[in-house]
């Protein structure tokens, strides 16, 4: 039949070209095998990784739980408790005049008092600087010298009246507010006098205030007359800057640090006028704790020694 014998010709055709595609491919996988496949083991855990892989490492144990002798895990060193530190008391006098040298000592780290003058033009803003500055405050009271200096304006004499003593000192505490106690500024002749320190501690003792007695004078009747009162007192055991030279204010300031390490506490004067003073203060305050020595406030003072003995 005509129509089967032209089918026959591309039925050949199609299966040369089947042929042909199939010896292609059998061909193509005798030259490039695909790669063997690597047997898969089991893991301890249950998850499959390849056998030739290498096995895990055991974990490493802590230091602290490895057999032998027992190890700190922490990398920082232990050192003993430092014995206790002896206190050293800073008091600077004199502020009021200056709010720029009194800056110089606030920008000083550490604890130390400031003693404000009162009634002068710079004196209520001195005492907010103090306060600001995290430093302790107190009134730099004035009071009758032995000589015929002026100790400054509302200053405490001998022969006033309680009446008076009380006015006087009302209005320095307004002047220099937030102070929490007072010294004497010159005074040899006032803390001289029993009447007048009789006046002058039971107001203190009346506000919740205490004295420092700077020590003017060998003659004071202030730690007496204090203990008899039941006042809070400190007594004042070196000047740092009689002679405002480097060297003896230096000098002075390790007689204080030594006064403090024989005795537990010390109370050293300086004065804001000095700048020697405030550059040996900031020198001082980097190396104190390593002599055992710390800046402490009056409180802290004060509870170490509640009164001084009288003398």
């Amino acid at each position: 039949m005509p129509r089967r014998k032209k089918s026959q010709p591309r039925a050949r055709l199609i299966a040369i070209l089947l042929f042909v595609v199939v010896a292609g491919v059998v061909a193509f996988l005798v030259a490039c095998p695909p790669s063997q496949q690597t047997p898969v083991t089991s893991s301890p855990r249950g998850a499959s990784v390849a056998s030739e892989r290498p096995a895990p490492r055991a974990p490493q144990k802590p230091l602290d739980t490895v057999a032998g002798p027992t190890r700190r895990t922490s990398t920082f060193p232990i050192h003993p408790q430092p014995e206790k530190q002896a206190l050293l008391a800073v008091i600077i006098d004199d502020a009021g005049y200056s709010l720029s040298e009194l800056d110089e000592f606030l920008s000083i780290p550490g604890a130390f008092t400031v003693a404000v003058l009162p009634n002068l033009p710079h004196s209520t803003e001195a005492a907010e600087r103090v306060l600001a500055a995290g430093k302790d405050l107190i009134l730099h009271c004035p009071m009758e010298p032995e000589g015929s200096e002026n100790p400054g304006p509302g200053a405490l004499f001998t022969g006033q009246s309680q009446a008076r003593v009380d006015e006087l000192l009302d209005a320095m505490f307004a002047s220099v507010p937030g102070a929490i106690g007072m010294n004497n500024h010159m005074g040899s002749k006032a803390t001289a006098d029993e009447a007048l320190m009789t006046e002058v501690l039971g107001y203190l003792k009346g506000h919740g205030k205490f004295f420092v007695d700077s020590r003017t004078t060998a003659d004071t009747v202030a730690p007496r007359v204090a203990a008899a009162l039941q006042v809070p007192i400190l007594q004042r055991n070196a000047f740092l800057d009689d002679n405002p030279t480097e060297t003896d204010v230096s000098g002075a300031f390790e007689k204080g640090i030594a006064e403090a390490k024989d005795k537990g506490t010390a109370v050293v004067i300086g004065h804001v006028q000095n700048k020697v003073m405030a550059d040996i203060l900031r020198a001082g305050t980097r190396e104190l704790a390593g002599q055992g020595i710390r800046l402490a406030r009056l409180s802290d003072v004060m509870k170490e020694r509640e009164t001084e003995p009288a003398r």
